[in-house]
């Protein structure tokens, strides 16, 4: 009797080792942690192969405040080269940063130290989506971008503006970025915050207090 009782219980501990077993290796399970992790979804803003080409521009002020720029010609060869050759030829020396709007952009390359206008006749064409241009360049903080006539695509000529805070639903496909800042973005920072002219010249709104004049504009 005490026989067939041991034999019970040595049959009954085998069954439960074995659905034990099985509940740690269900049909089918493989262990995954052997198979390689899945691919990560290509990030949309990768934009490294439009950027390998970058050309190097540094926008000086008369206070000694730098800004560094990089500028992206396959994303946007005409507006770069527009920058290129107003830099090269001294355009942009004794223009101002005229206008910030305070926690969207600053924006220069237009008037001089007496807020007269300083412009050219030559246009760029609008590279940006509502042209039917592509680019790729969100209008992020630190990107730069040229100014326009709003019901204009083709009127960008010598002003241009810096981004302050990431604005792509109202910029992305009307402006033509064109580059960004790697490195100033406190100089850019000091100019968004700056206090405004109360008694602003005509036509003009946002107006720093305070002269920020560009001496040159060099491309490196």
């Amino acid at each position: 009797m005490k026989r067939i009782i041991i034999d019970m219980i040595i049959s009954a501990l085998a069954i439960l080792l074995f659905l034990t077993a099985c509940a740690g290796n269900k049909s089918g399970d493989t262990d995954e942690s052997t198979e390689p992790p899945a691919s990560a979804t290509p990030n949309e803003d990768d934009i490294s192969e439009l950027t390998a080409n970058a050309i190097n521009a540094e926008i000086a002020f008369t206070n000694g405040d730098i800004i560094d720029l990089e500028l992206y010609p396959d994303i946007s060869p005409k507006t770069v080269a527009n920058f290129i050759d107003l830099a090269n030829s001294g355009f942009y020396e004794g223009t101002i940063i005229h206008r910030a709007v305070n926690g969207f952009v600053i924006q220069g390359g237009g008037y001089d130290a007496e807020y007269k206008l300083k412009s050219v006749s030559e246009t760029v064409v609008g590279e940006f989506a509502v042209n039917g241009i592509e680019n790729d360049l969100h209008h992020d903080r630190g990107v730069i971008s040229m100014a326009r006539i709003p019901s204009e695509a083709d009127s960008a000529s010598t002003q241009f503006f810096i981004v302050v805070s990431d604005n792509r639903e109202s910029l992305d496909g009307q402006y033509a970025a064109f580059g960004r800042v790697t490195r100033g973005m406190d100089v850019v920072d000091k100019i968004d915050r700056a206090a405004k002219l109360m008694d602003a010249p005509a036509g003009m709104q946002d107006v720093p207090m305070g002269i920020f004049e560009i001496q040159s504009v060099t491309i490196k």
